[in-house]
């Protein structure tokens, strides 16, 4: 311990002398934290282990308690004869089932990609086009039609052509 600040003054500075400790070794205080860090993170990492051994037990002992169980109830079970007609509902019923379940996959995978292009719609509606003969008639009109708008028709032709070609998919944005 540090002496000769007096009065009391002494018991405020820590006591880390270490017997071991050699003065031409550079530990720092973040040294001197971070082993202490590591002691206590080995001490935690001790008790985690010890957690998972104690779930992994009442896992196994679960897991035999229900293979008793099935075990108890194969024994109880008599021999019930089935109908072919039975097993075809039952089988048709697996099916109408398997395919409900992958048309709620389509149907939340069809409303993912509307919701995508929505947002990429909302930021940018334009959408460009190649095509020098429809350029040459469009600027005809707008130079030869008072008040013609290359934009409005151009929408309007597209918009008549897409819903025209692909009806399925239009009236999914029907409220655009």
């Amino acid at each position: 311990m540090a002496r000769g600040l007096g009065k009391g003054l002494d018991s405020l500075i820590p006591d880390f002398y270490d017997e071991d400790f050699d003065s031409n070794e550079a530990q720092s205080l973040e040294d001197l934290l971070k082993s202490e860090e590591d002691e206590v993170t080995q001490e935690s990492s001790e008790d985690i282990v010890d957690d998972i051994e104690d779930k992994v037990e009442e896992v196994e002992s679960i897991d035999e308690d229900i293979k008793h169980q099935v075990e108890d109830v194969e024994s109880g079970v008599e021999d019930v004869e089935v109908s072919e007609d039975d097993n075809e509902s039952e089988i048709s019923k697996e099916i109408s089932i398997s395919k409900d379940s992958q048309e709620d996959v389509l149907d939340v995978k069809i409303q993912e990609n509307v919701a995508e292009v929505l947002e990429i719609v909302n930021k940018n509606p334009r959408i460009t086009l190649w095509s020098s003969r429809s350029a040459a008639v469009l600027r005809y009109l707008r130079k030869t039609e008072p008040e013609f708008s290359i934009s409005k028709e151009a929408s309007r032709l597209i918009e008549d052509a897409v819903a025209r070609e692909y009806p399925e998919i239009w009236t999914l944005f029907e409220d655009l």
